[in-house]
């Protein structure tokens, strides 16, 4: 039989048991050798290839500790396991969100469910192929210790769970963090962008950086509470409800959009053309900003484009990585900087990757003049 986990619970017991094992002195809440070291070469392991690990981890634990009638190996509510439940939703729905607001030390996944490990089996099975076996193995030892030994009344899951915590917490966080020079010459800001944008990584550098420059230009219009939201590159059109790979709205509450657009980080085609046209009339939006990073795919596809846009009902304003960041030259010394900082924020939100973060970092600090 199935069992639900309530989410708000689950949120509200890990950010509180989080903020508590941050605080104590105390190392040991589990005293058993074996669940101990199997959840350091869990949650130590490096990153490739063992991340959905650490998240199977993270959230079993945590529904045991919400109910403790849940059982600890299953990974979807349609298993065979007295007590199965839907791990997945809650990793992606309360773990990761979570995780992103604590330094991403699981691995910065948007969607651990699309590991096969997720996805191809109800339960977690000793005879599944996985590439790293030994520590998949380990994950089901630990996991079935704590299975076993509440059944037992043995060990509390919500200890389990602050000893887990404990682990996660002596982890290096990988969000970005760096100091921003206060004044920095336009040119000299300009050129280590354009530099920072000669990669593609994804599109995540491109559409990070629109992001910046037009939220700083909000920001020095004087428009500070306006919200701001990226679309993640790896969501697909089709997969989404947004208005564009970025959305502007008055207010926190989202309920009016004011500004839309779509970041293509690869040649553009007619088709991407009409596609925002279209989304820009069913969002009501009577201009559009489409910013290509890299144009048109042949100069034949750029003139068919064009031709659309003149013909359109909307107001599809067409920009080119040039054009981008000479919008830096209108946003004000202040402007500029809040765009340096906000860069860093939405790579954070996006869960950029790694490479694509340390290279922002390392931006900022050669523009550095101490």
């Amino acid at each position: 039989m199935s069992k639900e986990i309530d989410h708000d619970e689950a949120m509200t017991l890990l950010r509180d048991t989080w903020a508590e094992v941050r605080k104590s002195d105390e190392k040991k809440y589990v005293d058993d050798y074996i669940i101990n070291q199997g959840l350091k070469e869990i949650l130590h392991a490096d990153k490739y290839g063992t991340r959905t690990f650490k998240y199977i981890l993270v959230t079993n634990v945590l529904a045991k500790a919400v109910n403790s009638d849940v059982h600890a190996l299953a990974l979807q509510d349609q298993s065979e396991l007295n007590g199965s439940f839907n791990s997945g939703g809650l990793a992606t729905d309360v773990v990761t969100d979570w995780e992103k607001d604590n330094g991403e030390r699981l691995g910065g996944s948007n969607e651990p469910r699309t590991n096969s490990v997720y996805y191809r089996q109800s339960k977690l099975n000793k005879d599944y192929e996985v590439r790293n076996d030994d520590l998949y193995q380990t994950l089901i030892r630990v996991l079935s210790e704590l299975q076993e030994q509440t059944e037992a009344g043995t060990l509390t899951p919500l200890n389990m769970l602050r000893q887990t915590l404990k682990i996660v917490s002596q982890l290096d966080p990988t969000t970005i963090s760096y100091s921003n020079p206060p004044d920095v010459p336009c040119a000299d800001l300009k050129d280590a962008v354009a530099n920072y944008l000669k990669q593609s990584n994804v599109g995540e550098r491109l559409a990070a950086v629109v992001a910046g420059i037009i939220d700083a230009q909000y920001f020095n219009a004087g428009r500070r509470d306006i919200e701001l939201s990226v679309e993640h590159v790896n969501v697909a059109d089709e997969n989404s409800n947004a208005a564009g790979d970025i959305e502007v709205f008055e207010t926190e509450d989202r309920e009016r959009l004011l500004q839309a657009a779509e970041v293509k980080d690869k040649p553009a085609t007619k088709s991407d053309i009409q596609h925002s046209i279209t989304t820009a009339r069913n969002h009501k939006l009577d201009e559009y900003l489409f910013i290509t990073g890299r144009g048109f795919q042949s100069p034949s596809e750029r003139r068919r484009a064009i031709e659309n846009i003149k013909d359109a009902d909307i107001d599809l304003v067409l920009m080119s990585k040039s054009d981008l960041l000479s919008g830096l030259k209108f946003c004000g010394r202040e402007g500029r900087t809040h765009f340096r900082k906000s860069v860093g924020d939405y790579l954070n939100d996006m869960r950029a990757q790694e490479a694509t973060k340390s290279d922002w970092k390392e931006t900022i600090n050669s523009l550095r003049t101490d």
